[in-house]
């Protein structure tokens, strides 16, 4: 089962997402370990081949179980950014961070905090909770 993981892996470092995707799907048995690990493969190579809800949704399935992978939290947030679903992904950053510490989340924070600036979020209670974020994670506002 490893070695099929790795070749999965391989496969999408080449690019070659559908034929990790079917890879991925036949796994079965894992380990809880490698269950994580092919569900953020998967959910990557799901986004990149543009079926945004089918990555989201394995996403999902890996946050229930590892709440706090920051991965997966970014490839829902980037798939409803996709698909223009502003709400579910500002929705994303906020449920996550709440609970956890931001590493890759830091740049993301950033730019709303731009977005806020230039009023293209101007929500109170949104503009509020990602303010107390980006101080939480200690983000300049």
């Amino acid at each position: 089962m490893i070695t099929e993981l790795q070749k999965a892996k391989d496969l999408m470092d080449n690019e070659q997402y559908e034929l990790a995707i079917n890879i991925l799907n036949n796994l079965i048995d894992l380990s809880p370990k490698d269950e994580r690990y092919k569900l953020l493969l998967l959910s990557y190579s799901l986004y990149e081949v543009k079926k945004y809800n089918s990555a989201i949704h394995i996403a999902d399935i890996l946050l229930q179980k590892n709440s706090n992978n920051e991965y997966a939290s970014q490839i829902k947030y980037l798939s409803y950014h996709e698909l223009e679903d502003d709400d579910n992904a500002l929705n994303e950053i906020i449920s996550f961070l709440s609970n956890n510490k931001a590493n890759l989340y830091k740049v993301t924070l950033e730019e709303l905090l731009t977005d806020i600036k230039e009023g293209f979020i101007n929500e109170e209670a949104t503009v509020y909770k990602i303010q107390e974020l980006a101080l939480k994670n200690n983000i300049n506002i």
